[in-house]
């Protein structure tokens, strides 16, 4: 597959970029004629519900194949380099971007359609070839975006959808030869991908997970927050890796935060979905050991003190529908605040300042996203440049990988590089400079052999004529330079 789609990679990076993005801006197309049956797939797959599916996957993506075809032609064009010192106005310079040749993509299984296709679009428009790995348990969604590709009618086997068990794939991809690996999964996983790809000194790009923090200061518009708080804690079953995770509330706000908060989760309806009627709010885990990892999340947290004090309404149709929780009284030894949950579980503590709220939030393993919830502009901008975190929002939380301007990636054990936007076609690209000799007629440089004592005193000259620190040291550095400048019209030095 490797080797397939290396071949036909060389002929897409020698279309001009105005063609490639033509294909990847027909994706946007290809999306809305299939919405309907890629919200069906995906909720079948994974037991979110359609309007989850529809909007956090499918219309992020139809957005995603638009905006990057547009922000392709900035991120991929050559520009010149601006001069650092007179010393070189000879020399002029431009930096250029080659694709990587064959990217591999392994995603997950809690955003099958979304998190990959974005990637593969990035990487396409970038001029590489794409090997793609998708989840097991929601492998017909990748067969779905295969025909997806399919029907924009790339190179054939530009494209390869790899089927492969988890811990097998990674090994495949790396010894098999991709130019680069992007994951999105575990931080443990990758570790091991880390290790496999130090032998080829293999770039990675890697998304990994998160326990996001909210911090809802006294100003807020608590309404909202507390809508904020139960959509983006609650939203796919809480298996979101920038899901709402840990809130910290300031203590004048804390009481009606919470009763909003309440009133929020307990009216929340949890269902399949599947009968046409969207009448479900969130629906099921996509895995038992997702369930029995949020239940260990919740008892260890119950057993050393955390209260329940809202509860969603209970659907026992599958053991997978776990309710929505709100745990109060918690503390920072409780998995639910130290560990990424992955569940719908929402952990609230009040703190006495933003101060405390933001020593809280840093102290995590992770730092992939965070929120604040204020309607101080500028109070906001302050405290986000103190959170450890890749992105932060104010007053929202999650959307933010469904901004395809917005580049996405974290701090810390959350991951390394960043996605999406402009910075998104930077890692999935290399970087090189061309550099041009304006005097190419002059038959040498004035540091080139023979060398000598002249030649060392005119070089040091230059640093006088630069930072001397008097007007007459710098003038005498001009005239040996000039002087050293000379040789460069002897042939044979001087």
């Amino acid at each position: 597959m490797i080797a397939e789609a290396r071949e036909a990679q060389a002929l897409w990076a020698s279309i001009p970029l105005r063609g490639r993005c033509q294909s990847i801006r027909a994706a946007a197309g290809v999306i809305h004629d299939r919405a309907d049956q890629i919200a069906e797939l995906v909720a079948r797959c994974t037991g979110k519900t359609r309007i989850d599916a529809l909007s956090t996957e499918v219309i992020p993506s139809a957005l995603a194949a638009r905006t990057y075809s547009r922000l392709a032609p900035k991120a991929l064009k050559q520009h010149r380099l601006r001069g650092g010192s007179l010393l070189f106005f000879n020399k002029r310079s431009l930096l250029t971007r080659a694709p990587y040749g064959v990217i591999g993509i392994i995603s997950p299984w809690n955003y099958p359609f979304d998190i990959p296709l974005q990637s593969v679009f990035q990487a396409l428009l970038a001029g590489n070839g794409v090997v793609l790995k998708v989840a097991t348990q929601v492998q017909p969604v990748g067969e779905l975006i295969a025909g997806l590709l399919e029907a924009i009618r790339l190179p054939r086997g530009l494209f390869q959808l790899l089927h492969l068990p988890g811990p097998s794939a990674g090994t495949a991809l790396i010894e098999g030869g991709v130019d680069k690996l992007l994951f999105t999964g575990s931080t443990a996983v990758a570790r091991e991908l880390m290790a496999k790809a130090a032998g080829r000194l293999l770039p990675l790009c890697l998304e990994l997970g998160g326990n996001d923090a909210m911090i809802v200061l006294r100003d807020a518009n608590l309404q909202r927050a507390a809508a904020g708080a139960a959509w983006a804690g609650i939203s796919n079953c809480g298996q979101s890796c920038a899901g709402v995770e840990r809130i910290y509330v300031e203590r004048p706000a804390y009481a009606e935060f919470v009763k909003l908060l309440r009133e929020r989760v307990e009216t929340l309806r949890q269902g399949s979905d599947r009968e046409g009627d969207a009448d479900a709010d969130f629906g099921s885990l996509t895995l038992e050991r997702q369930l029995r990892r949020v239940r260990a999340h919740l008892e260890d947290a119950l057993a050393k003190g955390a209260v329940i004090t809202a509860r969603s309404r209970e659907n026992k149709a599958s053991e997978l529908f776990h309710p929505a929780l709100v745990l109060e009284n918690v503390r920072e030894d409780m998995l639910p605040l130290k560990e990424e949950v992955f569940g719908p579980l929402l952990a609230v503590a009040p703190v006495d300042g933003w101060e405390e709220a933001v020593r809280k939030a840093n102290d995590s393993a992770y730092g992939l996203s965070a929120s604040i919830w204020t309607k101080d502009q500028k109070l906001a901008l302050r405290i986000a440049c103190q959170l450890e975190v890749g992105s932060v929002t104010v007053n929202d939380h999650l959307m933010s990988h469904g901004l395809a301007e917005t580049p996405w990636g974290g701090f810390k054990q959350s991951g390394i590089g960043r996605l999406h936007g402009l910075l998104g076609f930077e890692e999935l690209t290399r970087p090189r400079v061309v550099v041009f000799e304006r005097l190419h007629r002059l038959p040498r440089n004035m540091w080139w052999y023979p060398h000598h004592r002249g030649v060392y005193r005119g070089l040091k000259a230059m640093l006088s004529l630069l930072y001397g620190r008097s007007l007459g040291e710098r003038l005498k550095g001009l005239i040996e330079v000039a002087g050293l400048f000379l040789r460069s019209f002897h042939s044979k030095g001087a």
